[in-house]
């Protein structure tokens, strides 16, 4: 018998099996034979043959048109009843016809980890969430341990996972995110009992002895809070208040397949992106009769390039990211539930973001409107014989494929100052990265502080050329590294107190790099400078 790849969701919030489907979907229906032993029903559709569109494209350069170019697709959904529970078995584009809000998220993901060798994993997808959401998928060629994978456990969330169980008889191979797939030699009439085996790993909590920092972010449950943090963040995207939430999709798609997005309540307006600044604005005046209710029910759709027409892939509450607080505890929401940062994480990470000073050097007021690079100039141009511009001088290591940014400025007292102005568009994350790698190169590679002595040399005349030669050794010179500070300095209007400016996962990676710094025995100051 040959093996067999099933798509296994847990269902939630459903009395019957109508209640698992979308409510803009109506495909054909089938029952169960009662002698299958199962209790559920079938949907399905079949779409007719049509001539895919790059057949229109390529016709006008053939001279002997070819008669018939045409493709379809057949979609099906199982839905079971076992055992109380509500379980969907999706084929082909079968998941269209689910109800996103009917999926019990992270089902796949927590059956693997219960299920899986730790030592036998194959692939890891993560997120690590910050002014945005970077998505990774990392794989290795062969069955490896955690560590081989590049998990930041502090920073990282996981989403999906891919190993090779302990039991090999349940399957050769278990993945997970939100859905469970397999690869089973098995019958129809078997899926209950199948269904039964992976309900009880989905309950256990063996995962934690190899993955317990996935809890890190713990769900919440409290009814009343939940509809207190939906009411603070339904009100901010009234006001156009999108400093601490974006948009990002709930799972990764490739890019190179997705052509357009639209947003049901804005009409037949075609997004190349998910922006919530855009969305907003195409909403317009209606955004003031912006409910939670609204947001769980527009759905956001996808048309990909071998499509002509729109899936519905998410609703619009799905696709917020937003971290909002409640008597100092923090609630981050992601792909529609709300989750409470575990308070040791965040003592950590504000208590290291407050032990950062500010930067000894004063800066001009940042003026809106005005780019980095002119902010840069000004600051350097204030006290020319004691800070040295640097932006956009990109200096290739020994052996490097690219370049490394020095700083934005170097001033005479050895502090490397990088500057990033902090808008709804852009991430910190580069910002603090490129501080931690700059100095990892100045300190470990000669060659590359050769080049800066070089740029020293070509644009600047004494008696400064020889000072700030001084301030950087050659290759064949020692480093005293006290001689260092690095500062991070963030164009930026806010009335908060002490760092909480900054978005908690900004603080986060702030911390990671932060520490790095550290490690190389370098002083490490953040500051803000208001924009006016």
């Amino acid at each position: 018998m040959a093996s067999r790849r099933l798509t296994i969701y847990l269902l939630r919030d459903i009395d019957t099996v109508d209640d698992a489907l979308a409510s803009d979907k109506s495909p054909h229906s089938a029952e169960l034979d009662a002698d299958s032993g199962l209790v559920g029903r079938f949907f399905y559709e079949s779409k007719p043959e049509v001539s895919p569109s790059w057949v229109s494209f390529v016709s006008p350069a053939l001279q002997d048109k070819p008669e018939s170019l045409t493709s379809s697709s057949a979609s099906g959904l199982l839905v079971l009843q076992v055992d109380n529970k509500f379980l969907a078995f999706t084929f082909g584009y079968g998941r269209s016809f689910l109800d996103p809000a009917k999926i019990e998220h992270q089902f796949g993901l927590r059956v693997a980890l219960n299920r899986i060798d730790a030592s036998q994993i194959r692939s890891l997808d993560t997120k690590t969430f910050e002014d945005m959401v970077v998505t990774r998928t990392t794989q290795a060629s062969k069955s490896s341990e955690l560590p081989t994978f590049g998990v930041d456990v502090s920073r990282d969330i996981l989403r999906a996972v891919t190993g090779e169980p302990r039991d090999k008889s349940i399957a050769k191979r278990l993945s997970g995110s939100d859905a469970l797939v397999v690869n089973l030699v098995a019958v129809a009439s078997e899926l209950p009992d199948i269904c039964r085996e992976f309900l009880a790993a989905y309950e256990e909590d063996s995962y934690k002895a190899n993955f317990e920092w996935i809890d890190h972010l713990a769900l919440v449950t409290d009814a009343t809070i939940i509809e207190q943090l939906d009411g603070l963040l339904v009100q901010q995207l009234i006001e156009s208040d999108t400093s601490s939430t974006h948009f990002a999709m709930p799972e990764a798609l490739s890019w190179e397949d997705v052509d357009a997005f639209k947003i049901a309540g804005t009409r037949s307006t075609e997004y190349d992106d998910l922006e919530i600044d855009a969305y907003l604005n195409a909403l317009g005046d209606a955004r003031v009769d912006l409910t939670i209710e609204a947001l769980k029910q527009r759905h956001v759709s996808v048309r990909f390039s071998r499509s002509t027409t729109f899936e519905s892939r998410w609703t619009v509450y799905q696709c917020l990211v937003t971290e909002q607080r409640i008597d100092l505890q923090l609630y981050v929401l992601i792909e529609g539930r709300w989750f409470v940062v575990s308070e040791s994480l965040v003592d950590e990470v504000d208590t290291f973001a407050n032990s950062l000073g500010a930067s000894p050097t004063v800066f001009p007021d940042a003026v809106s409107g005005e780019a980095e690079r002119l902010f840069n100039e000004r600051t350097a141009d204030s006290a020319p014989d004691d800070r040295l511009l640097l932006d956009a001088r990109i200096v290739r290591p020994g052996g490097a494929a690219s370049g490394i940014e020095v700083c934005d400025i170097l001033t005479s007292s050895g502090e490397f100052i990088h500057v990033k102005r902090k808008s709804r568009s852009s991430t910190l994350s580069h910002l603090f990265a490129q501080g931690s790698v700059s100095a990892a190169t100045f300190i470990g590679d000669g060659t590359f502080r050769d080049k800066v002595r070089t740029h020293i040399v070509e644009n600047t005349s004494e008696p400064l050329t020889s000072r700030w030669l001084a301030l950087i050794p050659g290759s064949a010179d020692p480093i005293d590294r006290s001689a260092y500070s690095v500062s991070y300095v963030v164009l930026a209007n806010s009335a908060a107190d002490g760092t909480n400016w900054l978005p908690f996962f900004s603080k986060l990676n702030l911390m990671q790099h932060g520490r790095q710094l550290k490690n190389m025995n370098l002083d490490v100051t953040i500051t803000r400078v208001p924009v006016v």
